[in-house]
């Protein structure tokens, strides 16, 4: 749930500089308020957006908005005397932030189902989270900027041109996928790059404000004895230091723990889920495959494969769908919906990689939705059996192919699969040709060919299908 503070903070955090940089000094209140309006403001025009598919054409224009309002931000950095105009300009910002952000989101929603459940609980955790951080940093970043002006407005700049270039190189992007504008190489690397800049330039805003807390510290009166009993300036100087350590104690803390998550997110959570690699297994003399049922009691997902004489790589696995008792299941390690990426089993769900929809364990077995596909099986109270030709059935759902020696079903002639120079699909089964003669006789009169163990399997997908 890591991507809802990740994708908050990478688009607040921008925000969180521009307004503590840009206040009112005495209109905190104000400040905020008139950052909550622009999200409000946002949140209703994208929703407005996203009925008539136009989002990307509102981001569009957002980004034509915020380059025009980033020029004007030098005005309202060394000029506070009309507090309005200050609040709008900040309003302003927050709308663009806003939107950028409810762009970057709109595929994770932050209550995916009507119940709130644990998952709901996280992700809005994560989201709180990351504005309690923003805030901390706020108001540390408006403080120092007092004590450390030229290095508050490297910050500023820093943050302009990074703000500028991803706006304009987002622009750039559009009118290249519209055909406005040429694609040029040179445009396309600059717009690659940026995209690819982007990913990663949140760790530099953290760095620069480790620099500010840094220069803040150093700012700490140095400790002096207390002269006498009513020493106003030792007092004084307690105050400070003590001031300063709190502001730069809640900032350190907050960078840290969001470097952590970020670092999360990029190096595990954001990696897309990926199979263990199946056992693959051949079948006995009576052409079944037999597994004992103290195999599933580790109430794991057990994985295996079956390459066909085609060299097609048929994936299934077995479970337990009740961790209290014994209550097995054998399915192809595929979908009807989204294909042959396979599943992952974690706690007490069954997650499908491609869509990541969690299935409930004792609905596995069952066909329909994205519950991986049925395959028959035997279970007699001590093993499970699946015949092979049913697994057979079933390769039509995978497409992996792996190098095997076949046979040219017309001359007969031994060949590797994966080097074949020629090969016809007929009934949903794959035939390899030494040369293209082969190829052609087969394609005349296919069901000549045939052996009967194949119009079998072509009977028995058929009534799988």
């Amino acid at each position: 749930m890591s991507i809802y503070f990740v994708h908050f903070l990478s688009s607040f955090l921008p925000l969180t500089v521009f307004t503590a940089f840009l206040r009112q000094q005495k209109s905190i209140a104000k400040t905020f308020l008139a950052v909550f309006l622009g999200f409000l403001f946002a949140y209703f025009a994208f929703f407005i957006a996203a009925q008539y598919l136009q989002t990307q054409n509102l981001i569009f224009n957002v980004n034509f908005l915020f380059l025009g309002l980033l020029l004007f931000s030098f005005l309202f950095y060394f000029w506070h005397k009309i507090e309005i105009l200050s609040l709008i300009f900040v309003a302003a910002l927050s709308f663009c932030f806003a939107n950028f952000y409810l762009f970057l989101s709109q595929d994770f929603p932050l209550f995916n189902n009507s119940l709130l459940d644990t998952q709901n609980i996280s992700s809005l955790a994560f989201f709180v989270l990351a504005l309690l951080l923003c805030i901390v940093l706020f108001f540390f970043l408006a403080w120092q900027s007092k004590i450390n002006v030229k290095s508050s407005f490297l910050f500023y700049l820093l943050i302009f041109l990074y703000e500028a270039n991803k706006a304009f190189s987002s622009i750039m992007l559009t009118l290249m996928r519209e055909n406005i504008i040429n694609t040029y190489e040179i445009l396309l690397s600059y717009v690659a790059k940026s995209v690819y800049l982007n990913t990663y330039s949140t760790y530099f805003f953290f760095v620069y404000i480790f620099f500010l807390i840094f220069l803040s510290l150093k700012t700490v009166p140095k400790n002096r004895s207390k002269q006498f009993i009513l020493d106003i300036q030792f007092r004084v100087q307690n105050a400070q230091a003590y001031l300063i350590k709190n502001y730069c104690g809640g900032a350190f803390i907050a960078c840290i723990l969001s470097i952590f998550i970020f670092a999360y997110f990029h190096n595990v959570s954001s990696k897309p889920l990926k199979i263990d690699p199946p056992t693959e297994i051949i079948p006995n003399e009576q052409g079944q495959f037999v597994f004992n049922i103290e195999l599933l009691r580790d109430n794991k997902l057990h994985r295996f494969a079956y390459i066909t004489n085609e060299g097609k790589v048929v994936r299934f696995f077995l479970m337990n769908k009740r961790e209290d008792r014994d209550s097995p299941v054998a399915v192809f390690d595929a979908c009807m919906i989204c294909g042959d990426m396979g599943y992952i089993k974690k706690d007490s769900e069954l997650i499908c990689i491609s869509c990541n929809v969690r299935i409930f364990l004792p609905s596995v077995g069952k066909a329909g939705g994205c519950n991986p596909i049925p395959l028959s099986y035997i279970y007699d109270g001590k093993t499970v059996s699946v015949n092979v030709k049913d697994v057979v059935a079933g390769s039509n759902y995978f497409n992996e192919i792996k190098e095997k020696e076949v046979q040219d079903p017309v001359s007969n002639e031994k060949l590797i699969n994966l080097q074949a120079p020629f090969s016809y699909t007929y009934k949903g089964i794959t035939y390899y040709f030494s040369n293209e003669k082969n190829y052609e006789i087969f394609k005349k009169e296919p069901q000549k060919f045939v052996s009967e163990e194949a119009q079998f399997l072509i009977q028995r997908r058929n009534d799988v299908g």
